[in-house]
């Protein structure tokens, strides 16, 4: 085991301690140390979002699609210079990315893989950390995949992309982080 994935575990089980098992609402993930280091992580982004928002003119599709659209590429660069060195694997690092991967692939070999035809095609879309994707690119999660990770905060939506599992940001309209390959079916 290396020093910094000894140091990420040391850490998770400090947030285990620390974050209240109601956080947790759903999901295998509920109430395990890797639960606490994926909430811990996501409502640190959702905190840093809502601060940076705070400025900003209220999200409101009433005042027209210009104004909402200037509104969430203010708030998407806000966050691109709030972390500079933002990069993939943040909120999914070990072992929080390997979990959600054992979760997707437990449940890929109890259902029928026919219905999910097309979600691990490569649509020439790339995922790059708080830069959005297109809309037809962004498809959602089936019920029952979702029953398998923790609630997110308000304003943030698991999705798929080229196979992958996003987190998507409704406010900014950008991807937070990003699980490649996790709905591949080998």
């Amino acid at each position: 085991m290396t020093l910094a994935a000894a140091r990420s575990l040391a850490g998770a089980t400090v947030l285990a301690s620390l974050v209240p098992v109601a956080a947790f609402a759903q999901g295998p993930i509920a109430g395990t140390t890797v639960g606490a280091v994926f909430t811990s992580r996501i409502e640190e982004y959702a905190r840093l979002r809502g601060r940076l928002e705070e400025p900003l003119p209220a999200l409101d599709e009433k005042r027209g699609a210009r104004p909402a659209m200037l509104t969430r590429r203010y708030l998407a660069s806000a966050i691109r210079a709030a972390r500079p060195r933002a990069r993939g694997g943040t909120v999914f690092a070990p072992p929080v990315g390997d979990a959600f991967r054992h979760l997707i692939a437990q449940r890929l070999s109890e259902v029928d893989p026919e219905g999910l035809s097309g979600w691990d095609e490569d649509l020439g879309v790339g995922i790059v950390v708080y830069e959005p994707v297109p809309a037809w690119s962004r498809l959602p999660i089936p019920d029952e995949y979702l029953g398998l990770f923790p609630e997110l905060p308000d304003g943030i939506d698991y999705r798929m992309v080229n196979g992958a599992l996003v987190l998507w940001d409704l406010h900014a309209e950008i991807v937070i982080d990003a699980l490649p390959s996790a709905f591949v079916v080998r």
